[in-house]
């Protein structure tokens, strides 16, 4: 029988992941001593700090998502923390397609998302990309990703109809017609 992996408490891994300050950590665990009844992630919910998807997140599909391979892009698991939403994935597709940046590093220019907690999924799903560079690179940008941001869009347009997407005009992106 193999020993399952330590898991860390769930206050810990959501200030380990930007998304809980140390302070307000310090109030919860209080609020816990006079309220022994409440979990840490009912605390949470009830002084909105944390949104219950990102508690349920974490404290449910984090631990297996920690030791197990990631088979989705990472928008997707920002998107099931309920850190993003369907229109900010679909938002950020169209906009890597047009500036080349990865997503998580347009979430963080938007402000959807802290630097601190895009560090941390990144390192934790992605560790050989935590160390890449917010640009993407041209033949990822027009061959290699789009699978991926294919799947993605697609989970974002199921949760989230909306009107079709543009069709594509099959232009290269590396030409410029204003210039001669």
């Amino acid at each position: 029988m193999s020993a399952l992996p330590k898991t860390r408490p769930l206050g810990e891994v959501l200030q380990r992941a930007g998304l809980l300050s140390t302070a307000q950590l310090e109030v919860v665990l209080q609020d816990q001593k006079w309220q022994p009844d409440l979990r840490i992630g009912d605390i949470l919910e009830l002084r909105g700090w944390v949104k219950r998807d990102a508690i349920e997140f974490f404290a449910e599909q984090w631990p297996k998502l920690a030791t197990d391979s990631r088979d989705n892009p990472i928008g997707y698991y920002f998107q099931q923390a309920g850190l993003l939403d369907a229109q900010q994935i679909d938002a950020l597709l169209k906009e890597q397609a047009q500036a080349g940046l990865r997503i998580g590093a347009l979430a963080v220019l938007h402000g959807w998302l802290s630097q601190e907690t895009l560090d941390w999924f990144l390192q934790a799903l992605a560790p050989e990309e935590s160390a890449s560079s917010a640009f993407m690179k041209r033949k990822q940008a027009k061959e290699g990703d789009r699978a991926g941001q294919a799947r993605l869009k697609s989970q974002a347009d199921q949760a989230q109809p909306g009107p079709p997407a543009e069709p594509s005009t099959g232009a290269d992106p590396d030409d410029i017609s204003w210039v001669n």
